[in-house]
């Protein structure tokens, strides 16, 4: 799952690479996303160009959901890092951001989620 701002050819790649990629345009249609799929989300990316108290209730609205989703951070300061994760992000990521790094990161949340 996807929201906000990341690149088409993420999400292409992403595809390619075997992942099943819902893109939202909104906090609101992450959460909405996220119920409707009810189970079948790994991951939720929150981009750092929303504002950061929406994406704080995002991150805490989506692990109230379902705690076992992983939510990886982007932003573009390194500042965010400790207030992200302390929302409850599992990983976060400084922009820009190379294709190889975000495909491992996405393999490493994916092998420690918990099972379903």
């Amino acid at each position: 799952m996807i929201t906000e701002t990341l690149p088409r050819f993420w999400q292409v790649l992403l595809g390619l690479k075997g992942y099943e990629v819902h893109k939202t345009y909104s906090a609101e249609e992450c959460l909405n996303k996220v119920n409707e799929l009810d189970g079948k989300v790994d991951i939720v990316f929150v981009d750092g160009k929303i504002a950061a108290d929406i994406a704080a209730i995002l991150i805490i609205k989506v692990k109230r959901i379902n705690s076992n989703i992983r939510i990886m951070a982007l932003a573009e300061d390194e500042n965010d890092k400790t207030r992200v994760l302390d929302y409850g992000a599992d990983e976060f990521a400084t922009k820009p951001i190379s294709t190889e790094t975000i495909v491992d990161k996405i393999s490493a949340m994916l092998m420690t989620r918990e099972p379903r």
